[in-house]
């Protein structure tokens, strides 16, 4: 095709799965295997792909995706923060964050790397807040561009009163899968037509080295009456079959760097529940498109550091289960409620998050990189 911009993507993941589906007009995308090297196997990260080695071939330009790349090709990369970017060792031994910032920043100051793209204000902004650097260090090549979801037909779009349908999917733990169990467990004495659908991998998503915390929950999810586990399933599975029966998406997450799945529950419609931690606001707006609860009195970032939760403190676990039964009893009882915020979050996803507002922004950044 002529004047075709061809963008290799680096990760197959959700996100750049739902962003190669639906390309701007005159953007071919497609998904690039690292070659094979050496050089850096002393550099570790828990990110997959860390400084993976991509060169363009048979593309235009790369967009790396999760994590920084090592290439001698046009390159961008997009992220959800900076502290991503950072995150690794040497032969497993640490490295200061100052010399991880500084190799980091010489990357992107280097003439081939041309945009790095945050997901949000709230991860730019981290940026300064964990490297220390203001945009202008990287020379003009930072900006902001909202993820996009798909639109999801009308048809899809349902709003149910009777025999309420919940939702929790992910890593368990880090995104609040404690309090969604425990405050359903209360919430189905009162109302035992509810049900709840899990999506997480008992060997990948319940991420503690606290046994008994796994042991208790894992025994909550095969015994408890209403709720049932289906582990991971395929994407399309979940845009397809999953989503369109739910009622009320629950993620009261403890971490987050953006939280796509909150904008696909958008997509169709659904009441959340979720917390006000880092970029969600940039999402949800609190008692409009969703209901947030405010994490702000604890320190969550130093509570569950990484990627395992070791402890749930008692006084931060009741409060966030009392949070989440007190929101769901509330959208629950009012289908005015449950109805009013569907259509706010759906408006949300169709605006905001829309494919013809990121596709106008990435095609800008396309054409300036090559023009570069």
């Amino acid at each position: 095709m002529v004047g075709v911009i061809r963008v290799g993507l680096t990760e197959a993941h959700g996100l750049a799965q739902e962003v190669s589906r639906s390309p701007a007009n005159g953007v071919q995308y497609s998904f690039l295997q690292p070659l094979a090297s050496s050089r850096f196997d002393l550099i570790r990260s828990p990110i997959k792909g860390f400084l993976g080695h991509y060169e363009a071939v048979d593309v235009d330009l790369i967009e790396a995706v999760l994590s920084p790349i090592r290439t001698n090709s046009r390159w961008l990369y997009t992220l959800g923060d900076f502290i991503g970017a950072c995150t690794f060792d040497v032969a497993g031994g640490p490295v200061p964050r100052s010399l991880r910032v500084a190799y980091i920043k010489h990357l992107f100051s280097k003439r081939n790397f041309k945009k790095l793209i945050f997901r949000s204000e709230a991860g730019q902004e981290t940026l300064s807040s964990y490297g220390g650097l203001d945009p202008a260090d990287l020379g003009g090549k930072v900006t902001v561009v909202y993820p996009a979801v798909r639109r999801v037909a009308d048809d899809l779009v349902r709003f149910s009163d009777r025999d309420l349908r919940l939702f929790f999917s992910g890593d368990f733990f880090r995104k609040g899968g404690v309090h969604v169990v425990d405050a359903f467990e209360r919430a189905r004495q009162r109302y035992p037509g509810i049900s709840l659908t899990v999506c997480s991998d008992e060997g990948i998503d319940f991420n503690t080295p606290n046994q008994s915390l796994r042991s208790e929950y894992l025994n909550k999810l095969r015994t408890m009456p209403g709720i049932v586990n289906r582990g991971r399933i395929p994407r399309e599975e979940l845009m397809t079959e999953v989503y369109p029966n739910t009622d009320i998406f629950l993620m009261p997450t403890y971490v987050e760097s953006f939280g796509m799945a909150l904008v696909e529950a958008l997509a169709f419609g659904l009441p959340i529940i979720s917390t006000n931690h880092f970029a969600i606001p940039e999402i949800i707006e609190d008692g409009v498109s969703g209901l947030l609860i405010d994490t702000r009195r604890f320190d969550c970032d130093r509570l569950f550091s990484g990627y395992t939760v070791r402890e749930i403190p008692p006084d931060f676990r009741e409060y966030m289960t009392d949070a989440v039964y007190t929101h769901l009893c509330r959208l629950i009882e009012s289908f005015d409620l449950r109805k009013s915020i569907g259509l706010a979050a759906l408006d949300r996803a169709r605006t905001r998050f829309s494919f013809d507002r990121r596709n106008a922004r990435m095609l800008e950044i396309y054409r300036q990189a090559l023009a570069d």
